[in-house]
């Protein structure tokens, strides 16, 4: 018997959503073309992206770097930050186009 994701995603493909409803586990990728990660059934724009910038530039800033629990927080953050800025960084964009080709996993 098939799981209860693919029940569902069985019956919104006969429903008409056609080549968007998934019928299996697909992984994560990153669409270089368009910038957008799908990821656990969501697809993260470039627009997400920099919101998601904002947010831990936001919460990086009110870390007490002379507080090592918070200091660590805040190097935490700065990764994420560097890790989605390089995601949007045309040569890393031309790379996985490169690489995995047009809508390959990652």
């Amino acid at each position: 018997m098939a799981d209860r994701a693919d029940l569902i995603n069985q019956l919104a493909a006969s429903m008409g959503a056609g080549q968007f409803a998934q019928t299996k586990f697909e992984g994560s990728r990153f669409d270089a073309d368009t910038g957008t990660f799908y990821c656990e059934g969501m697809a993260i724009s470039a627009s997400v992206a920099e919101e998601a910038i904002k947010h831990f530039q936001t919460v990086k800033a009110k870390c007490d770097l002379n507080e090592p629990a918070s200091r660590q927080m805040a190097m935490i953050y700065q990764c994420a930050i560097e890790a989605i800025k390089m995601m949007q960084n045309p040569k890393v964009k031309e790379f996985l186009a490169n690489e995995f080709g047009k809508g390959n996993e990652a």
